[in-house]
């Protein structure tokens, strides 16, 4: 059977521990290797989080046996609304601080880019949920 949180707070629990889990190895790898090996390592862990939670949450009313589609990355439109301003402010933080002259230019684009991907892939899932659930209202009706 495949691993499936339900718990309210289980899920804080689980992105705690990756934020914690993404800070501290972004921080070691800095000290090894330099600013940008820990940039690119705190967004790596942020990815896999997101994968891990889209594909292991599931809301109260979200049938826990059956995988969730690809694009669906959480229980409900308005989750992925949410997910996605983050990701956009995720994004606009980081353009910021390169227009201010951080030197990790570089580093800065690819972030800007992967949040971007971030933020559209919790617009799809909003919207592709939205669209299901008018299905679902409305069957038999054009679109």
């Amino acid at each position: 059977m495949a691993l499936r949180i339900t718990s309210a707070t289980s899920k804080v629990g689980v992105v705690l521990v990756a934020v914690v889990l993404g800070f501290a190895l972004g921080f070691f790898a800095m000290f090894l290797l330099g600013p940008t090996a820990g940039a690119l390592t705190l967004l790596a862990v942020t990815v896999a989080t997101v994968v891990f939670c889209g594909r292991t949450f599931r809301a109260e009313d979200e049938p826990t046996a059956p995988p969730r589609p690809a694009w669906r990355l959480t229980g409900g439109t308005t989750s992925s609304v949410v997910m996605a301003g983050f990701f956009i402010l995720q994004g606009l933080s980081t353009v910021l601080a390169l227009a201010a002259g951080d030197d990790g230019a570089a580093v800065a684009v690819v972030s800007a880019l992967v949040y971007a991907a971030l933020a559209a892939a919790y617009v799809l899932s909003a919207v592709a949920q939205r669209a299901g659930r008018l299905r679902a209202q409305h069957p038999g009706s054009v679109g």
